[in-house]
């Protein structure tokens, strides 16, 4: 069960916005934990409107493509967590846990995982072998990786050149001042 719901989130974001009443008082009135909490209902409302607000109530299963979107947007952009969870979606929190898998064993931690107890025939297997076999990855896979750090490092060599271009602009820009 969540904390709050719809209704809730619909009404306090509402009155923040159409009244600009105080955060704190907002909170109290609907007993929201906490203002960032109120605050990221409004940017969630700002990007996608209320029916991102809506409680869902089941279980969703992301594609490695859609999560490595995910973890090369925030990789090349220069937004928060928060932004890009807003931007796709999504919690926050599992942006991070996307992104630390990523760094931590590349594309292959992005796999779905099962959760709960494995069945009767999977527990008698041996467990190192049955985890050396998941973490080779697939050509599929291996190319998805290439990609993606070959975007991302052309994103970052990218932001350098527009920096020069920058830099070179201002120097120019000083030259003619004091001439």
């Amino acid at each position: 069960m969540t904390k709050y719901s719809t209704m809730v989130k619909v009404q306090a974001v509402q009155e923040y916005l159409e009244l600009m009443n105080g955060s704190h008082e907002i909170c109290r009135r609907y007993n929201i934990s906490n203002p960032c909490i109120l605050y990221k209902w409004v940017h969630q409302v700002q990007a996608n409107g209320y029916e991102s607000l809506k409680v869902s109530h089941h279980k969703h299963i992301y594609s490695i493509d859609f999560k490595l979107k995910v973890i090369n947007y925030y990789r090349t952009h220069e937004l928060g967590l928060r932004k890009v969870a807003i931007k796709f979606g999504i919690n926050d929190s599992q942006v991070f846990s996307w992104y630390r898998r990523y760094q931590k064993e590349g594309i292959v931690g992005l796999r779905p995982t099962h959760h709960g107890r494995p069945s009767k025939n999977v527990m008698s297997k041996p467990k190192n072998h049955q985890r050396k076999q998941s973490l080779s990855p697939t050509k599929e896979e291996q190319y998805k990786q290439k990609i993606a750090d070959l975007e991302a490092k052309l994103d970052y060599q990218q932001m350098e050149l527009d920096i020069l271009k920058k830099l070179q602009a201002l120097r120019q820009q000083e030259e003619k001042h004091k001439h």
